[in-house]
């Protein structure tokens, strides 16, 4: 999964459990990076699969993971702790959305895209409205978009 977020100009920000965090955008802005949010989602899936068909080999169950290109907004990136602990991480509303939309990536395979994100694509794909969804911490909806993702074969 790290290579696939270095490989389209990510940066890992941290992994939290079987989780990552990762930013398009910064330390260095670039023009494409909710593009590359969900290309980055799209090879994830396809290494998942992989992985998940290897496991079943040797009779472990598929992980079934869940994307979500983040909300395109602004957050504050940036060296925060304190002496003892120190690290880049990103902090705003912006991270807090994320987290609680990617409750609704479901069924494993699909990404959830906030209607923002859709906006700044350069090349949109055919999605599904999933219509506004109240989510922890929000006063008013979020309008969000799912995308079946259909990996392609080795």
């Amino acid at each position: 999964m790290n290579k696939a977020i270095l490989d389209r100009d990510g940066t890992v920000m941290q992994f939290i459990g079987d989780a990552v965090m990762a930013c398009f955008g910064a330390p260095l802005p670039h023009a494409h990076h909710a593009q590359h949010a969900l290309d980055t989602a799209i090879a994830m899936l396809e290494a998942q699969r992989d992985l998940d068909e290897e496991w079943s080999v040797r009779g472990l169950p598929a992980f079934g993971p869940r994307h979500l290109p983040s909300p395109r907004d602004t957050v504050a990136a940036a060296m925060l702790g304190s002496e003892e602990r120190l690290e880049y991480t990103l902090v705003g509303d912006t991270v807090n959305l994320a987290q609680r939309l990617q409750d609704l990536a479901r069924p494993a395979g699909c990404v959830v895209v906030a209607e923002a994100t859709l906006a700044a694509l350069d090349d949109v794909p055919a999605v599904e409205p999933m219509g506004e969804q109240f989510v922890k911490g929000r006063q008013t909806p979020v309008t969000t978009y799912r995308l079946e993702v259909t990996v392609s074969t080795s």
